[in-house]
């Protein structure tokens, strides 16, 4: 008898003035994925939940807002950690409060994960040093500058560098998610989750247009 893949958590952190598609487009990719049962109801791989430095309303950058279901201090165990950018991410990079809460939150995830200018984030918190990482190529000189001893990778969709993976801008997040699928759970597994989202997947880590 075959044992049904555990349930892997999701955290996702806002801050003020995140970027919506940072969030929802990894989101909906983890969503995607389920699996048939016997029974023929289909079980969800992942379970996303959302964070910040308080729980309630979290406005987005492009206005609407989002609800952190849990404070960072307070979440429950995930497995995933999700930190998107935004414009409102040149001013969380002078939160120190914030920052050590990310950092907190970078440490309890078995994978940490970014989308834009999200590695500018991660990157203040000295969790990126030596390590390879990419970013927002529009943003690219103000982000590499939050991480001096970051080893930049300009042409990348995104960096795999096991337990952190960072995207570039904006959409190159779906991406980089359906790559951490694959690893996680097949190949078709992301295949399948981008059929279901009607999206096509850049398979590559290096075709990177905007670079």
């Amino acid at each position: 008898m075959t044992t049904a893949p555990a349930l892997q958590r999701v955290a996702v952190a806002l801050f003020e003035g995140f970027t919506v598609l940072d969030v929802y487009g990894p989101v909906q990719a983890f969503a995607s994925c389920r699996t048939v049962q016997p029974d023929g109801t289909r079980r969800p791989l992942f379970e996303v939940f959302s964070m910040a430095s308080e729980a309630g309303k979290v406005k987005a950058g492009e206005g609407p807002a989002s609800w952190a279901e849990w404070s960072f201090e307070k979440a429950p165990d995930y497995d995933i950690l999700l930190i998107p950018g935004g414009f409102g991410s040149r001013k969380a990079v002078a939160d120190l409060a914030f920052l050590e809460r990310l950092a907190a939150a970078s440490r309890r995830a078995r994978i940490t994960t970014t989308v834009c200018t999200g590695s500018a984030l991660l990157a203040r918190t000295g969790l990126l040093d030596g390590r390879p990482a990419t970013s927002n190529k529009i943003a690219w000189d103000w982000v590499t500058q939050q991480g001096p001893r970051v080893l930049w990778k300009r042409k990348a969709r995104w960096v795999d560098d096991g337990n952190v993976l960072t995207s570039s801008g904006v959409s190159a997040g779906i991406d980089m998610a359906l790559s951490l699928i694959a690893r996680l759970h097949g190949r078709e597994m992301a295949l399948t989750s981008a059929r279901n989202m009607e999206y096509v997947w850049r398979e590559g880590a290096e075709d990177d247009p905007f670079a």
